[in-house]
């Protein structure tokens, strides 16, 4: 296959974003592991962010490298389509991050918001079930393009062949956008009432005048903007693909795979923004490059 010049730029920064990726999401599991004081609900969906980050990003190199050789057929080519060529592993990452996002932004409208509606929360004791639940959800998801995705040896690309009728597949990608929406519209609801709640009419945290309540509160404020860019940067990294996707671009042309590749660099932006919201996450951060640099 031909190596254009905005390949020549792709394959290494590809190369450099699934690095600091693999190392910043591994370094923020490690933290919530070994340290007790970072057990908390929110910081177990943070990891569970971080696995799925690590998921898309592992099984990124492969796909991007495949793309710029000769793909092979038969029996070989089917299989690489199904879990290689195609993305599908990652796209399983992918479903995962989006979901956790809404439902850490639905977690942090309850804790904030409605915060005396305790039963409705999740706990560390209960949030082990929604990421299990999230989890069989985005594999269950992607399971038919295992089972469908084939390698066309006429067109000599990856196919999909769903069964009986071509409107499988619309309604297959139909629910997908009606997920995404859905999230997206959560996730925007959640935080514009938590934005207006801190900020403008002051029923979070407004009752507090007292030097204990204000720090309190510019807690909350730091841990909602961290989320918030977080949120933002997933959104955003995402938007363009799937406009790239709705409009049908070739995924030859440069647009498409600015777009793709700015899908992934989400996966390795997250571990950035903890440290910049968390002064629990500056502090663990620190002391392991501590412990790095002493040995």
């Amino acid at each position: 296959m031909r190596v254009d010049t905005a390949d020549v730029f792709f394959i290494p920064a590809y190369s450099i974003v699934v690095l600091f990726g693999i190392c910043g999401n591994s370094l923020v599991i490690h933290v919530v592991r070994t340290k007790r004081s970072m057990h908390s609900t929110m910081n177990f969906l943070l990891v569970n962010l971080a696995i799925a980050d690590l998921l898309t990003l592992v099984w990124c190199m492969p796909g991007v490298l495949l793309s710029y050789t000769t793909h092979p057929s038969g029996q070989a080519g089917s299989f690489l389509c199904k879990f290689i060529t195609t993305h599908s592993i990652a796209g399983i990452g992918m479903i995962v991050s989006g979901l956790t996002l809404t439902l850490i932004s639905v977690e942090r409208y309850k804790a904030l918001v409605h915060a005396m509606e305790r039963p409705s929360r999740l706990n560390k004791g209960n949030v082990i079930y929604a990421i299990v639940g999230i989890w069989i959800f985005a594999i269950a998801y992607v399971i038919p393009l295992f089972v469908f995705m084939t390698y066309d040896e006429e067109g000599k690309r990856c196919l999909t062949m769903w069964p009986a009728s071509s409107t499988n597949g619309k309604a297959y990608w139909v629910l997908l956008a009606v997920i995404v929406t859905a999230s997206f519209i959560t996730m925007f609801v959640c935080y514009f009432s938590i934005i207006k709640g801190l900020y403008f009419t002051n029923t979070i945290c407004g009752s507090n005048a007292n030097a204990a309540g204000e720090a309190d509160a510019v807690v909350k404020k730091r841990i909602v903007k961290m989320l918030l860019i977080v949120t933002a940067v997933f959104v955003l990294c995402f938007f363009p693909y799937a406009i790239a996707t709705a409009t049908d671009l070739p995924q030859e042309s440069e647009v498409y795979k600015i777009s793709y590749f700015l899908v992934y660099c989400s996966s390795t932006l997250n571990p950035i923004t903890y440290p910049v919201g968390s002064a629990n996450y500056r502090a663990a951060f620190r002391e392991v490059f501590y412990t790095f640099k002493l040995c």
